[in-house]
């Protein structure tokens, strides 16, 4: 009896298995997204609504390596600057583009925040590039989403304003 019970319980076994391999799931292919900013908060602003903080919002319309009212600007232009820009969509990011377009060099560093508000330092340097120009910034991989860049300028390393016309956050959806 217990060896007819041991037999049917294989037989069952080998049954409900099927003999079959389960068929892999392929990898969905994520989907990657451009976005720009939603909202703004400035440590400064040159003037209100010319140079604020609400110049950063949406894409680039400022061409060339001009003062233009259409970017944003600091109140002082020689000192230590913060700029933090929101988008509606938390991505796993994986670049970052600065357009600016007037007194290029004084970016320091930039920071994700995470899903807390937690600061991520994820590129500290000299931006050495020409005017106008984006710097772009390739995101290590990340286990957070993301939905908010800071930007700390240093503009006494140019002496002069640094003008910031639109911040991009791409990164793919969850």
């Amino acid at each position: 009896m217990r060896r007819s019970f041991l037999l049917l319980f294989a037989a069952l076994l080998l049954v409900g298995c099927g003999g079959r391999e389960a068929t892999p799931k392929p990898t969905p292919t994520p989907v990657i997204v451009e976005q720009w900013a939603v909202a703004a908060e400035v440590s400064s602003a040159y003037a209100m609504p010319d140079w604020s903080a609400r110049r950063l919002l949406g894409e680039p319309d400022v061409e060339g390596c001009v003062d233009d009212p259409r970017a944003w600007a600091s109140a002082r232009g020689n000192g230590l600057e913060t700029v933090e820009v929101r988008y509606a969509q938390a991505v796993y990011p994986i670049t970052i583009r600065i357009y600016q377009n007037f007194g290029r060099g004084a970016v320091a560093r930039v920071y994700l925040l995470d899903g807390q508000d937690e600061a991520h330092l994820i590129w500290q340097g000299t931006d050495e590039g020409a005017c106008p120009g984006v710097l772009t910034i390739d995101v290590p991989p990340v286990g957070y989403l993301s939905s908010a860049v800071r930007i700390e300028l240093d503009e006494s390393r140019t002496g002069f304003w640094n003008e910031i016309d639109a911040v991009a956050l791409v990164g793919a959806l969850p």
